[in-house]
């Protein structure tokens, strides 16, 4: 699919934007939301099965924990270059292969269990396998819900899809359990294999996503440079930045429960699979209230607030499992727990989705489950040791107090109320270029860097608020790939200063332009605000020759 992917959908212009139930209206978000459940009913139930065979293979707070972190690294490390690939590639082909891939796993994993030889190492394996296949999905299924509802019923069309998962969270583990204790891990691998063969159906035969036409005269973005960009992007975008952060901090302690429940289950609470896929059911059925609380929640609270108190309410669940560790107060602390979670996870994401440009919003969202995943993954690893040395309800006390204290601190990282659309036109169009007639074969090689200096003359006295402005085309620059940015001043000529950056050739700039929006056009106007004279800024674009 085309980089510059527009959201557009089929749902009508009357569907009321403040519903829950709004995004349904949207038939594409539909197939979208029902493919998304299936899929995360199959996974919960293979979680469940996985984590609760690990207990009995090697029944240690860090082996059990592994299992989280089998599959949760691999995300983190393949996030980035899947967000590229789906910002490049036709996205239902890739949807179709990568649910394929995931097939075959869950699929071998069935056949090993069905032939008794599970052992710790392959049940790791196996499960890394599947997480492979998941961060290769995951980037190009997120992005592809906004091209299903208009942006007004994004925020919305996220959170259903998180009730979708967490409906699926809250049967799937009771289902699981269900399955280990009548048929065996055989079946719930099974079970798992045919969700993602109906999610390839799906996707074959009913989804069909908007491509936006391309230019002909500006080939496809290199496949390195794609993952500089988004990484750079995101670094760039403020509200992407402290998302992200926010994400660390939420999911990092957060994962603590998700490690270690199977384990408390067993040991603390002395119950059966059974008992464990009902409390991760709980967990989901939290999940599904908050959800559907969100609308309400969304109106009370700035986006702000709500993901302290998010982060607070999962660490506050978290204390009573420790203090007075029985199936009495777990099942109404999970549940809590579970409004937490979907409450912060949700607005989270839909931050990322609502802050990132079109063209590079599978890339961002990619680094969003970068960070969820390497913060569950990692976090899991730190959670599982500490509970080889303090015990399991002392790790889970000092994770909840954590996640109190982080959620607290990190509140200080604001994140808006309103977020502006980063499609919107920009309101002036890129420079001319006069460009030399001999010039012209060397820039269409692409085998030459540019620079860009822009001259400015500005009043002495207008210099701090030009600094200012200055700072937010830097931002703007570097979103649209540019690198090495600089400001200089002129020791002759107290009035003239010089912006500076560097582009990877002449296609790259050519891809910069297409992108520039609202946001970008209106830092320049603020900046050449203060431009003194008539003509405008003069803008030189160098070519940068190698050396011999």
């Amino acid at each position: 699919m085309s980089s510059e992917d527009e959201a557009v959908t089929d749902a009508p212009e009357r569907a009321a934007a403040h519903s829950a139930w709004a995004p349904f209206a949207s038939r594409a978000f539909l197939w979208l939301w029902l493919a998304n459940a299936v899929s995360a009913l199959g996974t919960w139930i293979q979680n469940a099965a996985s984590a609760w065979i690990m207990t009995d293979l090697a029944p240690s707070p860090i082996m059990v924990s592994l299992v989280q972190a089998a599959a949760q690294l691999p995300v983190l490390l393949l996030a980035l270059p899947a967000g590229a690939i789906a910002d490049l590639m036709d996205r239902r082909r890739l949807l179709i292969l990568t649910n394929m891939l995931m097939l075959v796993a869950s699929a071998i994993l069935a056949m090993v269990a069905a032939v008794g030889n599970v052992e710790p190492a392959e049940l790791l394996l196996l499960t890394t396998l599947l997480a492979v296949g998941a961060a290769l999905n995951g980037p190009a299924w997120a992005a592809s819900v906004p091209l299903t509802v208009p942006r007004r019923s994004l925020a919305q069309a996220l959170v259903l899809n998180s009730v979708g998962f967490n409906i699926a969270r809250a049967i799937g583990p009771a289902i699981g359990g269900l399955i280990l204790a009548v048929s065996g891990a055989t079946a719930a691998f099974a079970a798992n294999a045919a969700s993602f063969a109906f999610v390839a159906l799906v996707v074959g035969i009913f989804l069909t996503f908007p491509r936006r036409q391309a230019t002909n005269s500006i080939p496809p973005e290199p496949f390195q440079s794609a993952m500089r960009i988004g990484l750079v992007y995101a670094l760039a975008e403020p509200v992407v930045r402290s998302t992200l952060v926010r994400s660390v901090a939420f999911f990092g302690c957060a994962s603590a429960i998700w490690a270690l429940l199977p384990l408390y289950v067993r040991q603390v609470l002395g119950l059966s699979s059974a008992s464990f896929g009902l409390m991760m059911g709980v967990i989901g059925a939290g999940a599904v209230f908050g959800g559907l609380m969100m609308p309400v929640l969304n109106r009370l609270f700035p986006r702000n607030n709500l993901i302290f108190l998010a982060g607070a309410a999962c660490g506050l669940s978290l204390v009573p499992l420790a203090i007075v560790p029985s199936a009495v107060s777990a099942y109404p602390a999970l549940f809590v727990f579970g409004i937490g979670w979907i409450v912060g996870a949700s607005n989270l994401q839909a931050t990322v989705q609502l802050a990132a440009a079109p063209w590079v919003r599978a890339r961002a969202l990619a680094l969003y489950q970068a960070i969820f995943n390497g913060a569950m993954g990692l976090g899991a690893i730190l959670w599982g040791w500490l509970g080889d040395y303090a015990g399991l309800k002392g790790t889970i006390l000092a994770a909840g107090l954590a996640g109190c204290a982080i959620a607290l601190l990190t509140r200080a990282i604001q994140l808006p109320a309103e977020i502006d659309d980063p499609s919107a036109s920009a309101i002036t169009d890129p420079p001319a270029l006069a460009i030399a007639e001999e010039m012209a074969p060397l820039l269409h090689s692409s085998r030459h860097r540019l620079r860009a200096a822009i001259s400015y003359h500005i009043d002495p006295s207008d210099a701090p608020a030009f600094l200012v402005a200055m700072a937010d085309v830097r931002l703007s620059r570097y979103r649209d790939g540019a690198v090495g940015w600089a400001l200089s001043r002129d020791v002759s000529d107290s009035t003239h200063w010089v912006e500076t950056f560097l582009i990877r050739d002449w296609h790259e700039l050519q891809r910069g332009m297409v992108r520039l929006n609202l946001a970008d056009s209106e830092a320049v106007v603020r900046a050449r605000s203060y431009h003194l004279g008539k003509e405008p800024p003069r803008v030189t674009l160098l070519l940068q020759e190698k050396s011999a």
